[in-house]
C-alpha cells in the first residue's frame, strides 16, 4: 500500500514512522502503527536504560495492578504510507521488563486511537480544519444511473465511458451551509489474465461553506448510511471517507458496526433523482434532537438483532416518537398514544396501511396492548396483544416496514414508488 493509496474506513495495515504528541513537538519517538477493522494501535519502540528510583516506583507500582487507561491529545506522525494523525486516543500505560539485579529495564509506551486519519496531520477531532469530503458506500450504485453508455450492434456491445463523473444531483443545504453532490465514475481494473473490469463508483461531495472538523464530517457520513439505507430497504455500509484539506487530502479510519445482508431488489424505493434529492436535503435538515427516531428504526436495521421483545419496545419507543414530532406542537405534546398512532396510519392510504398492518383500531390496539404487558410488569395480556414469539416476530417486521413508509412519505417520496417495496417488506416473512 503506497501513500497515495485509498483507505477503507475498516482498512487493516501495519507500518513504522516517527510520532510526536500534540504540544510536545521535539519529543519525537518512532513506533509501529497497526490498524484491525479500524482500530488504530501505536506501540512505540523499545527503549534500554538504567533502573533509577523513579523508573523502579513505577515498575512497582504497575505490580498487580490493573494499568491506568488515560486520555490523552492527539498524536501525529510520518510513516512509510504518509502523514497521519491519530485523534481520540488513550494511553494503554507502559509496557516491557525490569531487571532488580542487574538494575536494568526496558519500557515502551502504547496507545490506542478511536478515529485516525492517514494522508493528513490534524491537531483534534473537533479542530474545523476541513474543506470538504467525499463518501463511498457499498450497494448504491443500485439505485444511481450507469456511468456509461452501451450501444448494441451486431455481434457485440459497444460501452462508451466518459473521462468524467456523472452528476446525479446536487443541492445547497441551508442547515448544513454546504453544498451536497451525488456522481458517479467508472472505476475498475485491467489485469492481463482477468482482461477489463469496469464497474459504478458513486460518490456523494459535501462541501461546506466554512471548514469544519473531523467530527462534524464523521456524523454526516452515518446520516447518509441511514438515508440510503432507508432508500434501499437493505443494510448500507460506509466504504470509504476522504477529507479534503486545501490541496491535500486524507483518509477516515474507525471501527464500523454492520449488519452484513445481500441486496433485495423488492426492497428498493423507485424515485426520480429530483425526488432522492429533495428527500436527501429534507433528512439532512433533520435536527440533533430529532434525530433519534432515525437511529432507532434504522438501527435495528444496520447494526442489531435484538430480542424480540426488546425490538418490540423500540419500535414503538420510535413510532410513539415519530408522531410526536411529525404532529407535535405545544396544544398536542399531551396527545396519547392511541391518537397518535392513528396519525400516522392516516399518512397513508387506507389500502396500503391496511395491506401492511391491517385494520386501523385492530392495529392500534395490538401496539398498545402489547406495550403495556412488557412495560408493567402483572398486567395480564390483552386480547389484542401478541400471544407468541413467532407472531410477535412477525409484528415486528410489519412495524418496520410501516415506520420506514412513514419516514418515506415524512421525505416527500409518493407513495406509489413506495407501496410494493414496504408491502413486500411487512408481509414477506410470512
Amino acid at each position: 500500500m503506497g501513500m497515495m493509496s485509498k483507505y477503507r474506513i475498516d482498512q487493516d495495515f501495519k507500518t513504522f514512522g516517527k510520532f510526536w504528541e500534540d504540544g510536545n513537538e521535539g519529543n519525537e519517538f518512532t513506533g509501529t502503527l497497526s490498524s484491525r477493522k479500524g482500530v488504530t494501535r501505536l506501540t512505540a519502540s523499545p527503549a534500554y536504560g538504567a533502573l533509577d528510583d523513579s523508573a523502579i516506583r513505577a515498575a512497582l507500582s504497575q505490580m498487580g495492578t490493573a494499568r491506568e487507561i488515560q486520555k490523552r491529545s492527539s498524536i501525529r506522525g510520518f510513516t512509510k504510507l504518509g502523514n497521519c494523525s491519530l485523534l481520540n486516543i488513550v494511553s494503554l500505560g507502559g509496557d516491557g521488563l525490569a531487571n532488580f539485579p542487574t538494575m536494568q529495564g526496558v519500557s515502551r509506551d502504547r496507545y490506542r486511537a478511536m478515529r485516525t486519519v492517514m494522508g493528513l496531520h490534524i491537531e483534534s477531532s473537533d479542530t474545523k480544519v476541513l474543506d470538504g469530503a467525499a463518501y463511498y458506500f457499498s450497494k448504491i450504485h443500485h439505485l444511481l444511473p450507469l456511468p456509461w453508455k452501451t450501444q448494441l450492434t451486431e455481434g457485440e456491445s459497444v460501452h462508451t465511458v466518459p473521462n468524467k463523473s456523472q452528476e446525479v444531483f446536487r443541492f445547497a443545504s441551508s442547515y448544513l451551509d454546504a453544498e451536497v453532490i451525488c456522481e458517479v465514475f467508472e472505476g475498475g481494473s485491467n489485469k492481463a489474465r482477468k482482461g477489463v473490469r469496469i464497474k459504478s463508483v458513486p460518490r456523494v461531495r459535501i462541501t461546506p461553506t466554512n471548514p469544519k472538523s473531523v467530527d462534524w464530517f464523521a456524523s454526516l457520513a452515518f446520516r447518509l448510511e441511514n438515508f440510503f439505507t432507508l432508500i434501499l430497504g437493505t443494510s448500507v455500509g460506509i466504504k470509504h471517507v476522504q477529507l479534503f484539506q486545501g490541496d491535500n487530502a486524507g483518509w477516515l479510519i474507525q471501527a464500523v458496526r454492520r449488519h452484513k445482508e445481500k441486496v433485495n431488489f423488492q426492497t428498493w424505493v423507485r424515485c426520480t433523482n429530483s425526488d432522492a434529492s429533495k428527500a436527501l436535503e429534507k433528512w439532512l435538515s433533520v435536527p440533533n434532537d430529532d434525530q433519534i427516531i432515525e437511529l432507532t428504526l434504522l438501527g435495528n436495521v444496520r447494526k442489531s438483532s435484538l430480542f424480540g421483545e426488546t425490538e418490540f419496545l423500540t419500535l414503538a419507543q420510535a413510532l410513539e416518537g415519530f408522531a410526536r414530532i411529525r404532529f407535535g406542537g405545544s396544544k398536542r405534546r399531551a396527545a396519547k398514544f392511541d391518537d397518535l398512532i392513528d396519525q400516522t396510519y392516516d399518512l397513508f392510504s387506507p389500502i396500503l396501511a391496511n395491506a401492511i398492518v391491517g385494520e386501523k383500531s385492530d392495529f392500534r390496539l395490538k401496539v398498545i396492548q402489547t406495550r403495556d404487558f412488557y412495560t408493567h410488569l402483572g398486567n395480564p395480556k390483552g386480547s389484542s396483544a401478541v400471544k407468541t414469539m413467532k407472531e410477535l416476530f412477525l409484528f415486528n417486521k410489519r412495524l418496520i416496514a410501516f415506520l420506514r413508509g412513514a419516514m418515506l412519505i415524512d421525505l416527500g417520496i409518493p407513495e406509489e414508488n413506495f407501496s410494493e417495496a414496504v408491502i413486500y417488506q411487512a408481509t414477506r416473512w410470512k
